[in-house]
C-alpha cells in the first residue's frame, strides 16, 4: 500500500497515475469536501481524516503501508513534518512533492513580504482601509484583530466549505464579507473580484501555479494594489521534488 497524503490536485493526480500503475494507493484528505474533488470512478481508496502522529502511524501499522508521498499543501508544515518523523521512525520510503514558488527574488515595492500570519495583519491594516484575504479560513483571526484596533475592513474569499464558512463566522466575520467560491480564477475574475469588493490589499499565500497565485498577483499589480505575501513555512532537512512525473517515477518502484 502507498499512503498519499493529498487534498491538493497534485495529489489526486499522483494518486490516480500510481493506481492506474496497479498499486493500491490509498490517499488521506481532511474534509468531505477534499473527498469530493476525487472521481468516483478512481481506483484510490479515500480516508478523510486529520492524523496526527498517533493516527498516522496507525494507519501505516494497520494498512501495511510501504511508502509515504506526501503532496499536502506548501504550507501545512505541520502534517509534512509529522509525515517525515513517522517514515523515518517506521522505517519505510517518503517522497514529498511541493509547487514551486511564484515568487522569485525579483524586488517590487508592491510586494510586502510576512514570516507569520500576525506579521501580516500588521502589515495588511497599515496598507489600506479594506484587506481582501486569500489565505483559507483557519488564520483570519490576527487580520479580523488587527482590523478591528484600527477601524478596518476584512474579506475572505474561501472554500464553498460547510467546515470553512463555520471557521470563518466563529472567528467574527460577517457573511457579507465571506465570499465562499472555489478557485483557482483568471487574472480577470481576481480584478473584478477586487473591484467589486473594493479591495486596497491583497493578503495572500505562495502556493503557487496551481494555487492560482500568478493570477493573483497579476490582478494586484493591474489596480496597483499592495500585496503582503505570507512567506513559505521552512521544512528544514526535508527534502522535496518539484516535478510531479518524479515523484511518480520514483514511487512506482515501490512494491506493496
Amino acid at each position: 500500500m502507498i499512503l498519499v497524503l493529498g487534498g491538493t490536485l497534485e495529489g489526486r493526480e499522483i494518486a490516480g497515475a500510481l493506481a492506474n500503475e496497479g498499486h493500491n494507493v490509498l490517499i488521506t484528505v481532511v474534509s468531505g469536501y477534499g473527498a469530493e474533488m476525487i472521481p468516483p470512478v478512481s481506483p484510490v481508496e479515500v480516508l478523510v481524516k486529520r492524523l496526527d502522529a498517533g493516527e498516522l502511524e496507525r494507519v501505516i501499522h494497520e494498512r501495511r503501508v510501504r511508502m509515504i508521498v506526501d503532496a499536502t499543501h506548501p504550507y501545512a508544515r505541520a502534517i509534512t513534518e509529522t509525515a517525515w518523523k513517522a517514515a523515518n521512525d517506521m522505517g519505510i520510503p517518503y517522497i514529498r512533492y511541493e509547487r514551486p514558488p511564484v515568487l522569485t527574488g525579483t524586488a517590487n515595492n508592491l510586494i510586502y513580504r510576512a514570516g507569520d500570519y500576525e506579521k501580516a495583519a500588521e502589515l495588511a491594516v497599515g496598507l489600506g482601509d479594506t484587506v481582501f484575504l486569500t489565505i483559507g479560513s483557519k488564520n483570519v483571526l490576527p487580520f479580523i484583530r488587527a482590523a478591528r484596533e484600527c477601524s478596518k475592513r476584512i474579506v475572505a474569499r474561501v472554500l464553498p466549505d460547510p467546515e470553512v464558512l463555520e471557521q470563518c463566522l466563529a472567528a467574527g466575520l460577517a457573511p457579507k464579507e465571506i465570499i465562499a467560491v472555489q478557485g483557482p480564477f483568471s487574472c480577470e475574475m481576481n480584478m473584478a473580484m477586487f473591484r467589486e469588493y473594493g479591495a486596497d490589499v491583497l493578503v495572500t499565500k505562495d502556493s503557487g501555479l496551481t494555487g492560482g497565485t500568478d493570477t493573483k498577483l497579476e490582478a494586484a499589480m493591474e489596480l496597483a494594489i499592495p500585496v503582503v505575501m505570507i512567506e513559505r513555512p521552512e521544512c528544514r532537512g526535508i527534502p522535496a521534488l518539484e516535478r510531479i512525473d518524479e515523484v511518480i517515477s520514483q514511487a512506482s518502484k515501490i512494491k506493496d
